[in-house]
This record gives C-alpha cells, sequence and structure tokens, in this order.
C-alpha cells in the first residue's frame, strides 16, 4: 500500500458548550491507492467500563454508552469505478457545533466523557485506515447564577458509636453530634473551601483526634436491561451503579474531647485542578464534599458526617483570585479497548 499518513489538528485545545469545534484534516499519499470514501466523524460520548462483583479484571466491559453529539461528513468519493485515490495531498476543514447543556470532558478510573474527530478511510480488501484525535470541552457552571452558590451552608449529624464487627450484638457506647458549616457552597479550582463546626461527645471515653477530608466521589451507572431498560435516565433506580472516592487531601487535628464536652472545630482546603461537578450526564455523575470524622477508640465504629459542596468553573468573586489558566488533568484508567486513544483533557483552574 502507499504511505498514507493522516493527521487531525484542531484550531484551540479547548472549547465551551455551544460553541463550533473547528479544525483541519490531511492525509498524504505516496502512490495512488484505492479508497471507497473518506468521512470525517465528531462524537461527544460517555462510555462506563467497569467491573461489577468479583469478576476477573480482563472480564470488564462496557456497562453504559450515552452519545450526546454525533455528525459524519464524507469529505471524499472516487471519481471512477476502480476507486481510485490519487497520490498527492489531500487537507479536508471541519466544523461541528457542540450542545449547549452538553457534559464537560472527563477522564475517570471507570470511565470517560469524551469529544473527538475521527477520520476514517475506507479502503476495499484491505485494513481500514483510522485516525482519532480527542479534545477538550470545558464546562460553563456560572456559580454567579446559582443562587445557593453563595449562600452559607450547614449540615448537623448524630453519629452513633458502635462497637466494631467483631462485637455486632453488643449495645452502642454512645454518640458523637457533628455540626458543620461553610460560608457558602459554590468554590472553584484554586479557592479556599472554609469548614467549621463543633464536635459534641456523648460518649464515655475522650475524642483525641479529628480527621477532615476533601473528597470527590464520582459515580459510574450502568443501565439495566430488559424491563428496566425504559426507565427515566434521571432516576438511579434505572442503573446498577459503581461508586469511587478519592480523597484529595486529609487533614488531622490532636485534640482532648472529653466526655459530654462541645469542642470548635475549623479546617481549610484548596481544591486543586479538578473537573467541575458533573450532574447532567446520566453515566457519570461526579460530586464534592468535607467529611469530618472523630476517633472515638480502638474497636469503635461511627459514621463520619460530610457537608457538599459545588466546584464550579467562574467564580464568584474573580478579584480575588489569580487569572484562569488550564492544566492537564488525568487519563482515564479503564477498559483499555473502549478507552483507546489515550487522552489527557484540560482543567480550568485559579491557582498560582
Amino acid at each position: 500500500m502507499a504511505l498514507c499518513q493522516p493527521e487531525i489538528e484542531f484550531e484551540k485545545d479547548v472549547y465551551l458548550p455551544g460553541e463550533e469545534i473547528t479544525g483541519r484534516a490531511w492525509v498524504s499519499t505516496t502512490k495512488d491507492m484505492k479508497a471507497k470514501s473518506v468521512e470525517i466523524t465528531f462524537t461527544g460520548k460517555a462510555i462506563n467500563a467497569f467491573k461489577i462483583g468479583k469478576s476477573n479484571v480482563s472480564k470488564a466491559g462496557k456497562k453504559s454508552e450515552d452519545v450526546y453529539v454525533e455528525m459524519k461528513h464524507e469529505v471524499w468519493a472516487p471519481e471512477n469505478e476502480e476507486n481510485t485515490f490519487p497520490a498527492g495531498d489531500y487537507e479536508w476543514k471541519f466544523s461541528f457545533e457542540l450542545p449547549k447543556n452538553c457534559p464537560p470532558s472527563f477522564e475517570g478510573k471507570g470511565g470517560f466523557i469524551r469529544y473527538s474527530v475521527l477520520l476514517h478511510m475506507d479502503i476495499p480488501n484491505s485494513k481500514q485506515i483510522n485516525i482519532e484525535r480527542a479534545v477538550t470541552v470545558s464546562p460553563i457552571i456560572d456559580l454567579n447564577n446559582i443562587a445557593e452558590a453563595g449562600e452559607p451552608t450547614k449540615m448537623e449529624l448524630n453519629s452513633t458509636v458502635s462497637f466494631c464487627h467483631c462485637f455486632p450484638c453488643l449495645p452502642s457506647r454512645g454518640s458523637v453530634i457533628y455540626e458543620l458549616a461553610s460560608p457558602k457552597l459554590g468554590y472553584v479550582s484554586g479557592e479556599t473551601v472554609i469548614i467549621n463546626g463543633r464536635i459534641h461527645n456523648k460518649t464515655s471515653k475522650p475524642i483525641r483526634i479529628i480527621q477532615a477530608k476533601l473528597n470527590r466521589l464520582v459515580t459510574y451507572r450502568e443501565e439495566l436491561q430488559g424491563k428496566n431498560k425504559k426507565r427515566n435516565p434521571a432516576n438511579a433506580k434505572g442503573f446498577k451503579s459503581q461508586a469511587e472516592k478519592t480523597v484529595l487531601e486529609t487533614k488531622i487535628e490532636r485534640c482532648q474531647i472529653q466526655p459530654d464536652e462541645i469542642m470548635p472545630f475549623e479546617f481549610s482546603f484548596v481544591i486543586p485542578p479538578v473537573v467541575a461537578t458533573i450532574r447532567n450526564s446520566k453515566c457519570i455523575n461526579v460530586e464534592y464534599n468535607v467529611s469530618i470524622w472523630a476517633d472515638t477508640g480502638f474497636c469503635n465504629k461511627i459514621e463520619d458526617a460530610s457537608l457538599n459542596i459545588l466546584v464550579g468553573n467562574v467564580p464568584l468573586d474573580p478579584s480575588s483570585l489569580a487569572s484562569q489558566k488550564f492544566v492537564d488533568g488525568n487519563a482515564a484508567q479503564s477498559w483499555k479497548v473502549h478507552l483507546k486513544p489515550d487522552f489527557t483533557y484540560q482543567i480550568p483552574y485559579y491557582g498560582i
């Protein structure tokens, strides 16, 4: 076969929902060759590929797929019955419009949300020629347009202290009352989250450690088949799911909270470069929270308390932060058959 090296290039690295993704594709051949057609396809979709239960990792397969946009253009067709693709240099410019409400790019351990352009050459009686390139779609989550983003948020939890699984039949050891609060709900990457509150120790033992964590929670959903196939995608009961919790940062404070004593606390976290909160995909959901846990001693079991936060990408007070820039995220790490080629998406960040 003649040497054929297709390439794809975008006009810029990052696009926003509602924008047109533009670029060019080109092919160079050193000899005449055969081709039935050349097509350029733009696709935006979410794919989940994770294992459920204790099955072998190699058996993990695609669990769900949600296509947000798919457009195909034939850019070349043969002029004769011999399907001759003459030697030379070819270039085709492309333009595809993104849906205004499409979710942003995301690469996770159990799946991805990805937007890509594929150039396909249909070669008769030979291996097909495909080249695919992905591009970042950044969200437009303007915290100024979300009424509750600038409002204080709080929660309270009365958590029962019980024995660990070694002694499941023994009575509880009392409880710990958590009160958590934050001056606002909405933040952006690079901004400092402040969580304060109180812990009321209603056990018979002192509390010596308070642990705080900034967490990202990703839910990958597998759409059920059969009778559940027509359920509303917004209803989580229509899906099996796998949760992935990533601790972005942990802080520990040593203390002495005696029985029936109340102690205030305050923790702060700088939100690292992470994708914004995602709630508009039926396959992948991304949320963030700060959790507080009190260590009530050996062989005790106690639930932690968590306060949800919203991560956007347009801050409430831009003047208090550095200018927005884009930094690299992580490549997907699950089933490689559907997650190729590797792609590193970009994330808006206001850090220094």
